[in-house]
């Protein structure tokens, strides 16, 4: 019996001393890197018939590759900002290029900096700079001059890896026993193709005979591609050499593009396939490997991150662990028993190309199209008496201006009348009618005296603002909302000829992109589905309760109600 401890100690002094023994491995550095306006069917890793990525389909071999990657919203400064926080536009606030990034909201760089990493990020085009919020974390951060009247400010490939060399070997000099985390974003797959081609004359690039050149923009597209894989091979062996081998790779893109797709010549203005499945592929200690057939979000990518770097977002977040998602794709029991259900991925169309809205789950790929709403308008000055809308508007003076604003929570598109009756019937005036944030119906103000009525149509995606100039002139605003247009309604608003993609389809659509991946079939009946419309608000209503769990700044909360989450 007494032997019985001693066995004990030696075992328990035998497990302790093989732990100890095992190297504990430090967080790894970190390499995201996002090609804008890269389609994830003309890479060769993803079955493409052209040779265009050898270095990417290298490190999509040795690592994971999402076969079923989509963006929240196809627009470079939307799409990047939620891949670097984890959440959708309507939260973050960068609805469109240009606008800035909400005060609160975390970022991935600034979680891992927060753990000790270094963090630094080279981007190539402005609207990605500091003005707008994108440096929010970084250490370093470099970013191309600010525009000057109509010039292009992009930096091409060669500019960003010689940045992003001279980044690391900043981190090295300084900081080299930290992990790093930096983040790269290239920009020569973008129209003008071969931009970066300095012998290049691009001066009838944007004339439309030459766009509709298909098979030469095709081929065009694709040399970028090449382009860009060698440099992103070339910076990663030079990442490898001054940081070791503990790396993680991670390489996506914010869109993709349309190439004489669904009528478009070029260019991501649309909701398709093309323009919001990207390539996402992860490699690197603690990753695992292989093909994920499961559809994931580029939202997904910074809680990825973020676990591997032992850090954590401070705010709720709306994608989920990237890497959870693969396990469970990869998992013995998915694979015998299948999935436990497809999950449904929301895609917002850009406010100034598209106001319809896309829903992706298994290989349903639905769109709600709200753009042919905007057909027809009317304004009448001065406001007749008959028909007269019944509820009064309260406004508020912003910056010499009356605005009234009308936040609608209908799901399917409705019709405005606002009807404003000045403080005096001599007073001239001037009215815009503005669906937030700013995208205007008419491109000049609509000029009155003494009354003014007009009907527009919105749709669920659509807080409507009457802004009337000067404020002293302001009287009386009121408003009615209608499910019908309103007898006699048949101007077209600028608005209409702003949304180019989608405007002439009249109905909404659905694919079934496992069939049909081109998205050529509408199977839709023409007159709509009634389920499918219902399942669709349950789907945004979970949204909303979601969102509800935040902390939502008040002007947010507006926005919100508007776009019918609340």
């Amino acid at each position: 019996m007494a032997i019985r401890p001693f066995l004990i100690v030696v075992a328990l002094s035998s497990v302790v001393a093989f732990v100890t023994a095992v190297p504990v491995r430090t967080s790894p550095s970190i390499i995201l890197i996002s090609i804008d306006t890269l389609r994830a069917d003309h890479l060769s890793a993803y079955s493409y018939q052209r040779q265009t990525s050898p270095f990417i389909d290298s490190v999509a071999r040795r690592g994971l590759l999402f076969e079923n990657a989509i963006v929240p919203q196809p627009q470079t400064s939307p799409s990047h900002a939620s891949l670097l926080t984890g959440v959708s536009p309507w939260k973050h606030g960068v609805l469109t290029n240009g606008f800035v990034m909400n005060d609160g909201v975390d970022t991935i760089a600034a979680s891992l900096r927060r753990v000790g990493y270094d963090t630094a990020a080279v981007v190539a085009v402005s609207h990605l700079g500091k003005s707008r919020g994108f440096a929010r974390g970084f250490d370093q951060f470099s970013e191309p001059s600010p525009y000057i009247g109509k010039g292009d400010t992009r930096r091409d490939a060669d500019v960003i890896n010689l940045e992003a060399k001279s980044a690391i070997d900043a981190h090295v000099r300084a900081r080299g026993a930290k992990p790093m985390f930096l983040f790269l974003h290239y920009f020569d797959c973008h129209y003008p193709y071969r931009s970066w081609d300095k012998t290049e004359d691009l001066s009838h690039a944007y004339e439309l005979q030459e766009e509709k050149q298909t098979a030469k923009q095709v081929a065009r597209y694709d040399d970028g591609i090449e382009w860009t894989d060698k440099h992103i091979a070339e910076l990663a062996r030079y990442a490898r050499a001054k940081l070791g081998d503990n790396i993680v790779l991670v390489i996506t893109a914010d869109h993709g593009e349309q190439i004489g797709d669904h009528d478009q010549p070029v260019g991501h203005a649309d909701i398709y396939r093309e323009t919001v499945r990207v390539p996402l592929i992860v490699a690197g200690p603690g990753t695992g490997a292989g093909r994920v057939t499961s559809m994931v979000s580029t939202l997904d990518i910074p809680i990825a991150i973020a676990r591997l770097g032992g850090a954590q977002l401070r705010n709720a977040v709306d994608g989920v662990d990237l890497l959870r998602t693969a396990e469970t794709d990869h998992s013995w029991l998915t694979r015998l028993f299948g999935g436990g259900g497809e999950r449904s991925l929301l895609v917002t169309g850009t406010p100034t190309y598209t106001r319809s809205i896309a829903l992706a789950k298994g290989s349903a790929w639905y769109i709600k199209n709200f753009d042919n709403a905007y057909r027809y308008s009317r304004v009448q000055r001065p406001a007749p008496s008959e028909l007269r809308p019944s509820k009064v508007l309260e406004g508020h003076v912003v910056e010499g201006q009356m605005r009234y604003t009308v936040d609608v929570r209908q799901y399917r598109p409705f019709w405005i009348t606002f009807e404003h009756v000045a403080s005096s019937p001599a007073c001239e005036a001037r009215a815009r009618l503005i669906i937030d944030p700013g995208f205007t119906y008419y491109r000049d103000p609509l000029q009155f005296k003494g009354s003014i009525r007009a009907t527009v149509p919105a749709a669920r995606l659509d807080s409507v603002t009457l802004t009337v100039t000067p404020a002293a002139c302001a009287g009386i605003t009121r408003y009615q909302v209608s499910r019908d247009p309103p007898p006699g309604t048949g101007d077209t608003p600028d608005l209409f000829n702003y949304l180019v993609p989608r405007r002439n389809r009249p109905g909404d659509e659905l694919y079934d992109v496992d069939k049909d991946p081109l998205m050529t079939r509408n199977v839709l009946p023409a007159d709509g589905d009634p389920a499918l419309e219902r399942a669709l608000r349950s789907l945004f209503e979970a949204n909303a309760r979601r969102v509800m769990q935040q902390d939502v700044p008040p002007e947010q909360l507006r926005s919100l109600r508007a776009l019918g989450y609340l």
